[in-house]
């Protein structure tokens, strides 16, 4: 999450200066034995400006090409049944702990974790003389904040890494750092979401957009508590305890909390309703710029559905292909976009257009209007301005690889040869370096998927069922989709496939829903195949690296 405010050239050269002079010890040679810290960290913190310089620096390892500039969407999006690698290698999960996409995940997420914690450590010991307790407090929140969603996907991905916080940092880079219990970081997530709520504002001036709010503390401690009932509490035979029902009323509130500050609002098609209105008042949550339909005009990035947003532009910064380093923006338009010079490694399997419901449809639509914004098909047009170059069809064999065909996933009456990822991916961005550099922000939580997590907690706590139900069903209001007239696991499985396809959920979702029998996961009928190992394939390996510079101390996940 790069803020807004440092996009402008000059500072966000000097914001990647810091970033180099205050994290060395953290990138490849993680726990190396030098630290190249020291001579910078002597001048350095003398004012609130280098606190400021400093805090900004923790946000950038959400943005690095380990996470969400492409290496999250190419390993999770793969494994997602929904979607297919250009070939079936990542698809039958053929990842090893020498994987690079894997080590750089892991490496994004640990540098995010001792940049948040280096600098608070710093806040709490050193006297900046300019700076007061209330701006402390603030960067301590929004450093907090930024390190519980670093925790969340280590313990979400790995299982059991190596914990640490700002009070026990690695020091001894000759000694080796074994595995924690996963209890430390769920405790630590709550714990200091629940004290940053209370110093992070509702909204942020529009120079800071792009900063963590209280609304993105609360989110995050909504989906931590859901993720901790199911790999926590169920995976270890204690779902129903005195101390999962906590949790899940901790999470619960933190949703209704979000809910009820009025701050977000999903974005809804207007009148006259045409097929625009339906697909633009959804899709705008994923383009870079607003989309108009007729004279009605909805919102793209930082709109009132976002609650988490990754900030992306396409300045570039140096030569090179390290997002959110080199370049301000990611490179999932180089490996997944229509553009005809992207890799185009992922397709659409067939079976999610089949997921969209054909009853209950606004007029004029014969499937959920969501099925139209998430899937290209031939013949869309991949521009709305007719004087751009990607104002033409979507053409199977030369803005996709015809993936599902090569394998013979078709199925009678299919209305495309091969159906295009269009979240992210329309307007197709065609300037500068593109598809490199893509300069559209990733949202990684919006505000529909807080309401699903709403309505899943009313289900696991059997409390408040009808409010549930009536926040996912305003979710697919938004759709012009008719109610659902019960809220049970398999609706909101289905709400949850349809409305947040190809976003970098499906997989994590049926990952922790397999820990509960009452969602009744068969892995086998998910991929159609014995291609996921249950036991193993739940969490990625720990980078043989990593292993190998903690002496052995670090051990592997079971299956690996």
């Amino acid at each position: 999450m790069i803020p807004l405010m440092i996009r402008s050239s000059a500072k966000y050269r000097l914001f990647l200066l810091m970033l180099l002079l205050i994290t060395g010890s953290c990138t490849e040679d993680f726990l190396d034995v030098e630290n190249k810290n020291q001579v910078a960290l002597n001048s350095f913190y003398r004012n609130k400006d280098d606190v400021w310089m400093a805090v900004n620096t923790a946000y950038n390892p959400l943005a690095f090409g380990g996470m969400f500039g492409v290496n999250y969407f190419l390993l999770i999006n793969s494994f997602d049944d929904r979607i297919l690698f250009e070939t079936s290698l990542l698809d039958d999960f053929n990842i090893s702990s020498s994987s690079g996409t894997v080590s750089l995940m892991y490496q994004a997420l640990y540098v995010g974790v001792w940049r948040c914690s280096h600098i608070i450590y710093n806040l709490r010991t050193r006297n900046i003389p300019d700076l007061d307790d209330n701006t402390r407090n603030n960067y301590i929140a929004q450093l907090k904040t930024l390190r519980a969603m670093y925790y969340f996907y280590l313990v979400v991905l790995f299982k059991q890494p190596y914990f640490y916080d700002d009070t026990n940092l690695p020091v001894d880079y000759l000694a080796g750092y074994g595995n924690s219990d996963a209890s430390l970081f769920w405790n630590r997530i709550k714990e200091d979401l629940l004290w940053s709520v209370n110093w992070l504002p509702q909204k942020w001036p529009s120079v800071d957009l792009g900063r963590v709010t209280r609304g993105s503390a609360l989110a995050l401690l909504g989906k931590a508590m859901l993720y901790k009932h199911y790999h926590y509490y169920m995976q270890n035979g204690q779902g129903g305890s005195a101390g999962d029902i906590a949790d899940l009323r901790t999470g619960k509130q933190a949703l209704s909390d979000l809910i009820s500050s009025g701050t977000y609002n999903l974005i809804q098609p207007k009148e006259p309703f045409t097929f625009k209105d339906y697909v633009y008042s959804y899709l705008c949550n994923f383009s870079y710029i607003p989309l108009p339909a007729g004279n009605n005009v909805y919102p793209a990035e930082n709109n009132d559905e976002s609650v988490w947003e990754v900030q992306y532009s396409d300045e570039r910064i140096a030569q090179g292909w390290l997002p959110g380093w080199q370049w301000s923006g990611s490179l999932n338009g180089q490996y997944f976009s229509p553009h005809e010079s992207s890799y185009r490694n992922h397709e659409i399997h067939p079976n999610l257009f089949l997921q969209y419901d054909t009853i209950g449809t606004p007029p004029g639509f014969d499937r959920d209007p969501r099925a139209y914004a998430t899937c290209y098909l031939d013949g869309d047009t991949m521009e709305f301005r007719p004087d751009k170059a990607y104002f033409k069809p979507y053409r199977s064999g030369i803005n996709n690889k015809k993936i599902a065909q090569g394998r013979g996933f078709t199925y009678s009456g299919q209305p495309t040869v091969g159906f295009g990822l269009k979240k992210y991916y329309f307007p197709v961005y065609n300037e500068k370096d593109a598809p490199k550099n893509d300069p559209v922000n990733i949202r990684i939580i919006r505000y529909s998927d807080v309401l699903l997590m709403f309505a899943e907690y009313t289900m696991l706590l059997n409390e408040d069922q009808s409010v549930g139900l009536y926040w996912l069903n305003e979710v697919r209001a938004r759709a012009g989709m008719a109610p659902a007239p019960a809220l049970t696991a398999s609706v909101i499985m289905h709400e949850r496939d349809v409305e947040l396809a190809t976003e970098g959920h499906r997989f994590l979702d049926l990952v922790r829903w397999s820990f509960d029998p009452q969602w009744k996961i068969d892995w086998h009928s998910v991929f159609g195949n014995n291609a996921f190992v249950k036991g193993k394939n739940e969490y990625l390996p720990i980078p043989i690296v990593e292993i190998n510079k903690n002496k052995g101390l670090l051990k592997q996940n079971p299956g690996w």
